[in-house]
């Protein structure tokens, strides 16, 4: 009987851990979506970039859908790894100082959210926004290293 309780438990444990590491990204109460695109502009933002020292430097992530807001920040230079509030808290005066709009040049835009992110030696540069319109945006660069 006791095997059975100890088996249970582990169980339990077992589940509850798995659950708390999902893909819960969810940002609650920082700010409504339709408060955070009129702030930025856009809908959807996913950046990735590699520099010569690191694979996947800067990965950003934000989403704005309905009623929710999923952010998730990952910086493998300073080592940070965010999601959720603590990610949006920490993108959000990143991306609204960046003021991207659909009219800005690929180059322009590159170089802005390279300075915001500091990572102006990239040795690849991917970028896709979803303007506040519906339209969607892909900004592509690569350097040799």
């Amino acid at each position: 009987m006791k095997k059975y309780s100890i088996y249970g438990s582990i169980l339990l444990v077992a589940t509850l851990l798995l659950g708390a590491c999902g893909e819960a990204k969810k940002v609650e109460g920082s700010s409504t979506p339709e408060e955070a695109e009129s702030d930025l502009g856009f809908t959807s933002f996913e950046l990735e970039v590699d520099t010569v020292d690191h694979k996947g430097a800067i990965e950003a992530y934000l989403e704005m859908n309905g009623s929710k807001i999923e952010a998730e920040y990952v910086n493998r230079i300073e080592p940070k790894k965010l999601k959720g509030d603590k990610a949006y808290d920490e993108l959000k005066p990143l991306l609204k100082d960046l003021g991207l709009t659909k009219e800005m040049s690929k180059d322009e835009v590159i170089e802005n959210v390279s300075k915001a992110f500091e990572v102006e030696d990239y040795t690849k540069f991917e970028l896709e926004v979803e303007y506040s319109d519906g339209e969607e945006k892909e900004y592509k660069d690569t350097k040799k290293e």
